[in-house]
């Protein structure tokens, strides 16, 4: 029986080591200079509109990321945000900035323009009027409030966890078969909101949650 060499045993240790930690994936910064906020998300670099690439800041190694190259990732022609996505297609991110949450508001939010979208929709206007403003709309609706209380109301019994704060809600739903994960972010200072929502498989909710808890915690308004 042959002999292993220490030699050996320690390039075999150290090449071990070095391909756990190139498994490792990476967090690193997006700066949105539309709508002021950074954010860290788990990819290296993103294609800009014109088919260019932008390195992004690296923030840190991070073990809750299979790999480096899991993940791609774009900017919108308007520079609003990023998309992110695995190359299936099974895992989406999104963080983006916006001055509407849903159509009402962009034709100013009202009880004439909210009724008008339900029924379209084919959504009971009473009904949810009954279960979250007490049968009766305000004069003056908060968007973020209202946009919340509309999730809640869409996805019902499908809703694991919610919460809503000053100026910010999170919701977490199952749709089609999806996990989805929205939290909303309101600003003051420019009346635009940050918007970061993930969607993924339940096969995915081992891995993909912590990594949705570690991008959500990351937000930042940029004043």
């Amino acid at each position: 029986m042959k002999k292993i060499s220490l030699k050996f045993m320690l390039i075999f240790i150290l090449s071990l080591f070095s391909s756990f930690a190139y498994a490792d994936g990476v967090f690193s910064r997006y700066y949105n200079g539309r709508f002021n906020f950074v954010i860290n998300v788990p990819t290296t670099k993103y294609e800009n509109s014109v088919g260019g690439t932008v390195n992004l800041d690296f923030v840190k190694n991070s073990s809750l990321i299979p790999t480096k190259n899991l993940f791609s990732a774009y900017e919108a022609a308007n520079s609003d945000g990023l998309t992110i996505q695995d190359i299936n297609e099974n895992i989406i991110i999104l963080a983006y900035g916006s001055y509407f949450l849903n159509s009402e508001e962009v034709n100013g939010l009202s009880r004439e323009t909210i009724r008008n979208s339900f029924e379209y929709d084919r959504l009971n206007y009473n009904l949810f009027l009954r279960k979250y403003y007490n049968g009766n709309l305000p004069k003056n609706i908060d968007p973020l409030k209202y946009d919340y209380n509309k999730n809640l109301f869409i996805y019902g019994e499908n809703v694991a966890y919610n919460t809503i704060g000053k100026n910010f809600y999170v919701v977490s739903y199952i749709e089609e078969n999806k996990i989805v994960y929205k939290k909303v972010i309101y600003n003051k200072d420019s009346n635009a909101y940050i918007v970061f929502q993930a969607s993924y498989l339940p096969k995915d909710k081992k891995f993909m949650d912590p990594i949705v808890t570690e991008i959500s915690k990351s937000i930042n308004l940029i004043k």
